[in-house]
């Protein structure tokens, strides 16, 4: 996993249509808040592709459900939807980070996630789809 602060020259549609084919996703920095949450959400990801239990069929939407606590993928991008393309965080899964800034004409900044999250946050995140 790649993450990396960027800001772009396109309005937030198009940023949204051209990482759509990429294995990445653009998100509003402000929605994530370390990179433990980024950890265990792409933790969780996998161990549900590994066992079959996923909900989304790319891994890139899997991983973002289990970030934004939510169990379909329009409300879970409605969540953490960039709201500006001047700050992106965008999260890359096998793809080069040049690449990815490439194909969304951006630039990236030298900003960098906390590395510790908080734990009720955290565990939020484990707990999202038990019901009640």
């Amino acid at each position: 996993m790649i993450v990396l602060f960027a800001k772009s020259a396109l309005p937030v549609s198009d940023i949204m249509k051209r990482s759509g084919p990429l294995d990445a996703l653009a998100l509003e920095p402000s929605c994530v808040h370390s990179m433990e949450e980024l950890e265990l959400a792409q933790h969780l990801a996998k161990r549900c592709h590994e066992r079959k239990t996923n909900l989304a069929n790319k891994f890139k939407y899997e991983f973002l459900l289990w970030l934004t606590g939510k169990t379909d993928i329009k409300s879970a991008m409605a969540k953490i939807a960039p709201k500006d393309s001047n700050e992106l965080l965008i999260v890359a899964f096998g793809e080069d980070g040049e690449r990815v800034l490439k194909a969304l004409d951006a630039k990236e900044n030298k900003k960098s996630l906390p590395r510790r999250g908080d734990p009720l946050r955290l565990e939020d995140m484990s707990l999202s789809r038990i019901r009640n």
